[in-house]
């Protein structure tokens, strides 16, 4: 068990590691990897597997996620739910993350789907994984536009 343990504390510093990088950080074979990866999620640890290798999802990621993605003004891609329930795969570019009504964080970015700015609460991104492309400091209208959404 202790292996598993910190092959979570891994990922949970890291962010995404691959198979090949877990199995040289814990010193073990990637079939290792694989099938405590397994055992992990059968136990209900929240590891998905992305174009990059294995990732934790939950909220910590996705706040870690949004973070790293703020700081380095990298595009987010996240898996948003909306009101009805129905999940979607986004590409956006974070400007400010904001407390609001009922407690609620939310996440003002623009939209690559959409092409707009759009306002994501925190607790209905099922996860989020910073991209290697970032993006420029946005532009006048851009900035108007976010202003206006954050200001009301």
């Amino acid at each position: 068990m202790k292996r598993r343990d910190a092959l979570v504390k891994e990922l949970e510093s890291a962010g995404c590691l691959s198979a090949r990088e877990l199995a040289s950080r814990l010193g073990v074979s990637k079939s290792t990897v694989v099938r405590d990866v397994a055992r992990l999620r059968e136990a209900g640890v929240p590891i998905r597997l992305d174009q990059g290798g294995y990732a934790l999802a939950g909220p910590d990621s996705v706040k870690r996620a949004i973070d790293r993605a703020l700081r380095g003004r990298h595009v987010l891609r996240l898996e948003y739910v909306n009101s009805k329930g129905v999940p979607t795969v986004r590409d956006v570019e974070p400007s400010i993350c904001l407390g609001g009504r009922g407690g609620h964080w939310y996440l003002v970015a623009w939209c690559r789907l959409r092409d707009d700015v759009r306002v994501f609460r925190l607790d209905r991104i099922s996860w989020a994984e910073v991209m290697d492309e970032r993006f420029p400091e946005p532009g006048r209208d851009r900035l108007a536009e976010l202003a206006e959404v954050v200001g009301g």
